[in-house]
C-alpha cells in the first residue's frame, strides 16, 4: 500500500505535501465554493508556504496530497492531532471534476493509513451542520456524532466500526 512516502490506490494515490504544493492548496482552500465548509485561509502564498515548511517538521502529522494516476494533483486530506489511540482528519478537498472512485478511494487510503500504519483506534473529526452531504457520508461508514455546536458536529469513528460499515459501502 504505502511505497516511498506515496499511498497507491486503484484509481488515485496520496502523497506527502511538499512545498511546492502551496499555489495548489491555496487555490483549492480559497476558491468559495469548495471551502464555505472549512476555517478560512488567507490567500497568502508565503503564509502557505511557511505553514508547510513547519509541517514538514512534525512527527506526528501527515498532509497529503491526492494525485490522480497521471501524477495530477486533484485534492488534498491531512491527519493532525494524534493522541495516545486517535487521530483527527480534516482538510479533505477535491478539484472540480473528480470522479466519485477517486474521492472515495483518496478517504479510503487515509482511513486505512490511520489505522494500519499508525495502529490507531479511532478517528475524531468535525463537520459543518450545513454540509449534508458529507455528515451523510461519514454517518455510513459508521461514524458518531458525539457533540455538536452551533455550526458543527464533532464526530468519532472507530476502526471496528469503520471495518464492519466499509464492507457493506463497497
Amino acid at each position: 500500500m504505502m511505497n516511498n512516502n506515496i499511498l497507491n490506490g486503484k484509481f488515485v494515490r496520496l502523497r506527502d505535501v511538499e512545498v511546492d504544493d502551496a499555489q495548489f492548496i491555496l487555490t483549492l482552500r480559497c476558491d468559495e465554493e469548495k471551502a464555505k465548509f472549512l476555517h478560512k485561509t488567507e490567500n497568502n502564498i508565503k503564509q502557505q508556504e511557511d505553514y508547510l515548511k513547519n509541517y514538514k517538521k512534525k512527527a506526528n502529522e501527515w498532509y497529503f496530497i491526492i494525485e490522480n494516476l497521471q501524477g495530477k494533483p486533484i485534492g488534498t486530506y491531512r491527519i493532525y492531532d494524534v493522541n495516545d489511540d486517535s487521530f483527527c482528519i480534516g482538510s479533505w478537498l477535491m478539484i472540480s471534476g473528480s470522479s466519485p472512485q477517486e474521492a472515495l478511494e483518496s478517504d479510503f487510503l487515509l482511513r486505512k493509513f490511520g489505522f494500519e500504519v499508525t495502529n490507531l483506534t479511532k478517528i475524531r473529526f468535525n463537520v459543518h451542520k450545513n454540509n449534508k452531504k458529507v455528515v451523510r457520508f461519514h454517518k455510513c461508514l459508521g461514524a458518531q456524532i458525539t457533540g455538536e455546536n452551533d455550526e458543527e458536529y464533532y464526530f468519532e469513528c472507530t476502526k471496528d466500526d469503520y471495518m464492519k460499515e466499509i464492507i457493506k459501502f463497497l
